[in-house]
């Protein structure tokens, strides 16, 4: 029998991507508060992790739990971003050491690191302290943290993937660096599941030619070797449209 792999989000933009990546490898349990169809080999499960049972009903008999379940607006506010990305991770890494979930892969984002998004600084290394840029790269950073912390409790390996531009075209050019095509996030996330480490965080971009992150790490220890590069879609995309965050510096700022 093919392991258990429980995806929370599963019915969001960025599980659609991982659902296809394992697919036929692994036994899936989506888990979102919305359900939608199902592929061979998956179950859905609606629910919501505000529910602090949630975790417990969910994990039983999973062999790895990648939870992509968040608020991933940089406008979200402190408020907001902590009640969708921090709070419900507590109960969530209790309900997975007690089911004794050997394997976790956060969901986490560039945003953990984008006051280092200056030319000074490239490329980042994702070995630096968090410098985050907004409330939601503070809430992402929080997650790390936690996992961190689940990892040295419990033994259990604990990845985090600090995704760039995931499941969404590429629009704006300024999005060019942080880029990660489907085949690449599939690929990456399939490297995550298969690492035998103990805890790491590592940056989510394809190999992009205005690439800021590091990947040196990502290759070594997950075996993460993208394919993609967003060059080619640069034609097409457009200028930046209005202030995000400070992931793209004072220059940008209204």
């Amino acid at each position: 029998m093919l392991p258990l792999v429980v995806v929370t989000g599963a019915f969001g933009r960025v599980g659609a991507i991982v659902r296809l990546a394992l697919r036929g490898q692994y036994r899936l349990r989506l888990v979102d508060r919305v359900s939608g169809p199902t592929a061979a080999g998956e179950e859905a499960v609606v629910a919501d992790l505000a529910d602090p049972d949630t975790g417990g009903r969910v994990l039983a008999g999973a062999s790895a739990l990648i939870h992509l379940a968040a608020d991933g607006s940089p406008f979200a506010g402190w408020e907001r971003a902590f009640a969708a990305n921090v709070a419900p991770l507590r109960p969530l890494l209790d309900a997975a050491a007690a089911h004794r979930v050997p394997k976790l892969v956060l969901a986490s984002s560039v945003h953990t690191m984008g006051g280092y998004n200056r030319p000074a600084h490239h490329p980042v290394d994702p070995a630096w302290s968090p410098r985050p840029c907004c409330d939601y790269g503070r809430s992402k950073v929080l997650v790390e943290t936690m996992g961190a912390l689940h990892a040295g409790r419990t033994g259990a390996s604990v990845i985090s993937l600090r995704l760039g531009l995931t499941g969404w075209p590429l629009d704006q050019v300024r999005y060019a660096g942080m880029w990660l095509s489907d085949r690449d996030a599939g690929s990456l996330f399939l490297g995550a599941l298969r690492a035998r480490i103990g805890h790491g965080a590592y940056f989510g971009v394809s190999a992009n030619t205005r690439r800021h992150w590091d990947l040196t790490s990502a290759r070594a220890d997950l075996g993460y070797d993208p394919r993609d590069d967003s060059e080619p879609l640069t034609a097409s995309a457009g200028p930046p449209l209005d202030y995000v965050c400070g992931l793209f510096g004072p220059a940008e700022n209204p």
